[in-house]
């Protein structure tokens, strides 16, 4: 997973990583993950619910099996290890963690399910870990839960209709637009439990900002397809990918990881990531910034 400037280099290196990643994936789909699954509405109040702007999981009250904790964890750490040799002291000193319980992967799992990104922190701070690495791994431990339980809640629904910019499911900012070439259609997609959703091509995806002049596509020198959306109103950008392949069938995890070029980029332009963390809250006493732009997106939606 070395970082190198040209993104085409950049994905073929990461290619074994995403190989195991993929398999890691995919044997966790067979899993039973949860002995209690989420609250799941009808099908007239569920997209009720998706018209008002209200995402689906609600974690209060989920049960997740331990067994598949522990060993989804184990696993994951694992393929790090192999992977990521570059930061082998640091990926060994959360094994050691994980292995002395420091860590308890069912108690993390659901801190990172519940977006109780206080509590992180601090568990960051008090083992003094890598953050950036340490935020990596809980994502990819917690996509498996995450992506089972959004199966479950979108399974009555023949067509999902969603006018906003953050996840439809789980209510985290998307971190990858794929451009279908042919017919321009955009399509968002969410690393946290891998839901994909339709949106406006030309619209920022965190202020719904419309306006052509304060928006900026960037890209790097002769590699079009990958870009970056960029909104100079709120100076949050999105990585966008330009591909003839469907955009179901696409490889959102290579691509994401891949293309850090673009992060690179948009960062010295003076543009701001979103952290991976950070979720649309619907409980008033959540992150004030977040309520306040969601705020500001449901206005602009019934204007128009």
């Amino acid at each position: 997973m070395k970082q190198i400037n040209s993104i085409e280099d950049n994905l073929e290196i990461l290619e074994p990583f995403i190989s195991g990643l993929n398999k890691y994936l995919e044997k966790s789909r067979s899993l039973s993950l949860f002995k209690k699954l989420p609250i799941r509405d009808d099908k007239e109040n569920i997209n009720d619910r998706l018209l008002e702007g209200s995402y689906l999981f609600s974690p209060c009250g989920v049960e997740l099996r331990e067994s598949e904790c522990n060993s989804l964890a184990l696993e994951l750490i694992d393929l790090l290890k192999l992977h990521l040799t570059d930061r082998a002291d640091e990926i060994n000193t959360i094994s050691d963690h994980l292995l002395n319980e420091k860590i308890n992967p069912h108690s993390i799992i659901l801190s990172t399910i519940k977006n109780e990104g206080n509590e992180i922190r601090k568990k960051i701070r008090q083992l003094n870990l890598p953050e950036d690495l340490f935020t990596f791994f809980l994502i990819y431990l917690a996509r498996p839960f995450r992506e089972q339980a959004a199966s479950y809640l979108l399974e009555k629904i023949e067509k999902l209709i969603w006018l906003y910019g953050y996840c439809p499911v789980c209510g985290h900012w998307p971190v990858l637009a794929h451009i279908n070439e042919e017919s321009g259609e955009r399509t968002l997609w969410c690393v946290c439990c891998n839901t994909k959703w339709k949106f406006k091509r030309t619209q920022c995806a965190f202020c719904l900002n419309e306006n052509h002049e304060s928006l900026e596509i960037i890209s790097p020198v002769n590699e079009e397809s990958y870009r970056i959306h960029a909104c100079k109103k709120c100076k949050r950008y999105l990585k966008e990918i330009k591909s003839n392949n469907d955009a179901m069938n696409f490889q959102f995890d290579k691509m994401y990881l891949g293309t850090v070029p673009l992060d690179m980029i948009a960062e010295k332009q003076g543009y701001i990531q979103e952290s991976i963390l950070t979720v649309r809250y619907d409980n008033p006493a959540g992150n004030e910034l977040l309520m306040y732009r969601q705020k500001a997106i449901k206005e602009k939606i019934s204007i128009n």
